[in-house]
């Protein structure tokens, strides 16, 4: 399982780390404007959300380690293209092939069959530790690497990182176990999004990484073009970002899931995100760059509080046989986030309304809180593993109320109890 963190871990340190850098490094590209470099810096979302899907079902027919490489190769790829690119449309172009690789979800079903359901969310919890935590790296190395030796070199380094992810895929990674569902063995989209309390945790998933994908776009621009600062002082925004994130990290994990107030640690990081949006308009209005230090401080706070443990509830939600499903759907909808929010930004941005922008999205942010209001807290599962059982048994879980799912894995019959 540690393997599959890993290859997680740098594959997200190889898409983020040219985030920090960038929108500064596209609008130099020939034929760029503010839209298209917000474009550029989603365009590796738009392919991720829609070949999530098409890859799980790919994963769910044929190996899922075959899969996983030939995911990674395609960003190695679409990395060596971004490399070489010499104008925005070439560079959108390699964006785009970057995230056609798009084997999030099938890492995490992969993951969830690996792993026993007492162990999972902590399993879930250590992955997004682990992503998280290169996603603060990627603050670092990102501004240093490419202020120092160019953006180009940051997507050389990134398909050098997709190599060495084929590797640990080819030679650490396990045959996933077989697992029979006695209940369904098809999941249809519909089915899973009439699911309320998962349609939250995916609109959460979307916020998040929306966001994210914002703030990278705002951060260099704002705080060079407005605040006039050079490019190789953006470390000053992102170090502190990286310390208070770092405490974030645990924070989340320790409150979702061992005192079980995953609620609480969803609201207050929707309420981080929606403050850091206003202290950003402040400081943009005011011209401080103080306060929008702060936004940004407070922005990756709450993003990396809730980044441990969104994917884990999402499991926990999800029955048995749609887990892959769930998890490739909730995959999708960040990713659509991430473009949105790079996109809808840029289209702002270039028509000079900043201002109106950052008021749009406070007051989603603030509806994003209320939904979250009506989010059910998700108590513990009692899980209960049969060596033996037959047919008369398995009907009557069927028939049980208090079963929430069950499912057989190597021969023993797992069943979690509300």
């Amino acid at each position: 399982m540690i393997y599959l963190s890993l290859l997680m871990a740098i594959r997200f340190l190889g898409l983020f780390i040219v985030m920090p850098v960038l929108a500064l490094y596209a609008m130099h590209l020939s034929k760029a404007t503010p839209f298209s470099v917000g474009v550029a810096i989603g365009a590796y979302a738009l392919s991720q959300m829609f070949l999530q899907i098409p890859f799980g079902k790919l994963a769910d027919k044929y190996n899922k380690k075959t899969i996983l490489i030939f995911g990674l190769f395609l960003l190695l790829l679409g990395s060596l293209v971004c490399a070489f690119a010499d104008n925005i449309y070439t560079l959108i172009f390699g964006r785009l092939l970057q995230g056609a690789g798009a084997i999030g979800g099938v890492v995490l079903a992969y993951m969830a069959e690996l792993s026993d359901e007492e162990n999972r969310a902590k399993i879930f919890a250590r992955m997004g530790q682990f992503i998280a935590l290169s996603f603060a790296i990627s603050m670092i190395l990102g501004p240093t690497i490419g202020t120092k030796y160019g953006v180009d070199k940051l997507f050389l380094l990134t398909a050098f990182l997709a190599f060495i992810s084929i590797l640990i895929a080819y030679f650490k990674v396990p045959n996933p176990p077989k697992i029979t569902h006695h209940t369904s063995t098809k999941t249809s989209l519909k089915e899973i999004l009439k699911n309320k309390e998962l349609t939250k945790l995916f609109f959460s998933g979307f916020m998040q990484k929306g966001l994210m994908s914002v703030f990278f776009l705002l951060i260099p621009l704002i705080f060079t073009k407005i605040f006039g600062w050079e490019k190789s002082e953006l470390w000053k925004v992102y170090i502190p970002a990286l310390i208070f994130g770092f405490f974030a990290l645990p924070l989340g994990a320790i409150l979702a899931e061992k005192k079980g107030k995953g609620k609480f640690v969803f609201i207050l990081s929707a309420s981080a995100i929606t403050l850091a949006l206003l202290l950003f308009l402040i400081g943009v209005k005011s011209s401080s760059s103080i306060t929008a230090l702060i936004g940004v401080i407070v922005f990756f706070f709450g993003f990396n509080m809730l980044e441990p443990v969104l994917q884990s509830f999402v499991s926990k939600v999800a029955l048995a046989h749609q887990k892959a499903t769930a998890l490739s759907t909730s995959n999708t909808i960040q990713y659509l986030g991430i473009f949105l929010g790079g996109a809808v930004a840029g289209w702002f941005l270039k028509h000079n309304l900043l201002n109106e922008f950052l008021i749009i999205a406070i007051l989603i942010g603030v509806f994003w809180i209320f939904v979250l209001t009506k989010m059910k807290d998700i108590k513990k599962f009692k899980v209960v593993i049969y060596e033996k059982w037959d047919r008369d048994f398995i009907e009557e879980l069927k028939e049980n109320k208090k079963v929430y799912d069950f499912y057989e894995k190597e021969g023993k019959l797992i069943v979690r109890y509300l």
